[in-house]
């Protein structure tokens, strides 16, 4: 079973999905820019309607506690647009860590990921169905980045769940080593943000662990165009890792909307992967990282 916030299904009724997005989001607390903030279902309705026009019928909606993460929204959207969301647990970069994590036990923070996901968030009856977006910093883990990944791995070890990370190129060895020492199946990872690196046997080097990689910011094309992405991808098909890969925008500002100008959440299904067609993928590779690969992945029997 899958877990959205509208309740569980069936992995056959997860159909083509995002896996890596966010809909309620604030990173202005850090960011100080003005747009890093989606705050209304009236603002991001329509961004996701076009979206589901693409095909898409369903999103991991990454946003953590301390991103201000609210599940009664998302419910909402959920309602307005019939989109399965998926909603996590867990916690992001260093600087938006709540003042208590610096006393908490590893075990203490499990135990919050536990409860989301087996019990509810707060109140709202509403349950997390993946721990995500774990984040550790670019160049090496911060603070209580580490222990927040260790949690996440004691708690998906003991319900079943994936876990989804915000991962450099080097974090990520750490990060899969981390997890797998907590028990964890590698199937039920994914190590998040790797188009940003431009290096196909780096990628393969974390595939060949067994763990599953996002081609997950399709559309920033001031970070990596998406061409590059398209190419990479296809690589990655060609050496037999196709079924392990996943694709999604990470729209995590309100610039990027088609509204204001931007690209929304059209990139990953619009441009990325019809120019993966137009290198060489088959429409079944398409099915595979679109469809099998996050049903699969995100499947538990919960523990």
């Amino acid at each position: 079973m899958i877990r959205t916030v509208l309740g569980d299904i069936e992995k056959s009724e997860l159909g083509a999905t995002m896996c890596h997005e966010h809909f309620i989001i604030d990173l202005d607390r850090v960011r100080h820019d003005g747009v890093s903030k989606i705050e209304t279902v009236e603002e991001v309705v329509p961004e996701i309607k076009m979206m589901m026009e693409l095909g898409v019928k369903s999103a991991i909606e990454v946003s953590t506690i301390d991103l201000s993460r609210d599940v009664l929204k998302l419910k909402e959207i959920a309602l307005q647009t019939g989109l399965n969301i998926i909603c996590s647990t867990g916690f992001y970069l260093s600087e938006y860590h709540p003042d208590w994590m610096d006393g908490a036990s590893v075990e203490e923070i499990a135990d919050i990921y536990v409860k989301e996901l087996m019990e509810g968030i707060d109140d709202t009856g509403i349950k997390a169905g993946i721990i995500a977006e774990i984040a550790s910093s670019p160049n090496s883990f911060v603070k209580n980045e580490k222990k927040i990944l260790e949690a996440a791995g004691m708690a998906a070890k003991k319900v079943g769940c994936a876990v989804s990370t915000h991962t450099s190129r080097y974090t990520a060895m750490e990060t899969i080593d981390t997890l797998l020492a907590c028990g964890m199946d590698p199937d039920k990872i994914i190590i998040g943000h790797q188009d940003l690196i431009n290096d196909s046997q780096y990628h393969l080097s974390l595939l060949e662990r067994g763990v599953n990689i996002a081609f997950d910011t399709c559309g920033k094309v001031s970070y990596m165009a998406d061409e590059v992405r398209a190419r990479n991808a296809v690589r990655i098909i060609e050496a037999g890792y196709g079924d392990h890969l996943m694709v999604s925008d990470d729209v995590s500002r309100r610039s990027y909307f088609v509204a204001h100008g931007g690209v929304g959440y059209l990139a990953a299904y619009k441009t990325v992967l019809p120019l993966m067609k137009e290198y060489g993928a088959t429409d079944e590779d398409i099915y595979k990282i679109t469809t099998l690969t996050p049903a699969r992945v995100l499947d538990n029997e919960w523990k």
